[in-house]
């Protein structure tokens, strides 16, 4: 989520500017500071010193541990890159979605593109769920349980009528759980059939 910071008034700035905090796609923060993006260089116990992530651009920043601006060194030699910031916040919303909720990633894009206010130049770049969708599809993954005791969510436990959802939850071994999904009405038609089709992977034929 983009956050942002007071600024503290020096020679290089005026003092109504603030300084803006975005996430790479790795998680790790981002400054952005007048339309430019600058990257975590080092810290020390009072600062931390950013550099522009623009290449050969040699600009930095200093804010203190308290995400103030201390001060900006050098003039940037390329051009403001507001389309690039509103494409990373645009991705940083649509991740974290990804990651709160169960609804498909095609949706959560669709339904943030057609919340977004974003600048013609900044669609004209902007990435297809596509082209984006193995990120969002790793950060989903990261929070999927990597043991077998844990609590199904309620979209996995009730139907869209809020019927039940779960026809068996059993522990079979301390590694091993049976999870069986299904309604009454699909348990009826499937005692109903004379001929059932089956399709997995199977240790020995069923």
């Amino acid at each position: 989520m983009t956050t942002t910071a007071p600024f503290s008034s020096n020679e290089n700035e005026p003092s109504s500017s603030s300084v803006s905090f975005i996430q790479s796609q790795k998680g790790k923060p981002m400054l952005e500071l007048n339309n430019c993006i600058f990257k975590l260089n080092k810290t020390t116990t009072s600062t931390k010193y950013w550099i522009c992530t623009f290449d050969e651009c040699l600009v930095k920043a200093h804010t203190n541990t308290n995400d103030k601006l201390i001060k900006m060194i050098g003039e940037h030699c390329h051009l403001q890159e507001s389309e690039k910031i509103d494409i990373r916040a645009f991705r940083e919303k649509v991740k974290q979605r990804v990651i709160d909720e169960t609804t498909p990633i095609p949706r959560i894009y669709d339904e943030e593109c057609a919340k977004t206010t974003l600048s013609t130049a900044a669609i004209a770049v902007l990435p297809s769920e596509r082209e984006i969708n193995s990120a969002f599809n790793k950060a989903r993954r990261a929070v999927t349980p990597t043991t077998q005791l844990f609590d199904i969510p309620d979209p996995f436990s009730s139907t869209l009528r809020n019927d039940n959802f779960i026809v068996l939850d059993k522990m079979i071994t301390r590694r091993q759980r049976i999870i069986l999904f299904g309604t009454v009405e699909q348990l009826k038609m499937l005692f109903s059939s004379d001929v059932v089709l089956m399709d997995g992977t199977f240790s020995s034929c069923p």
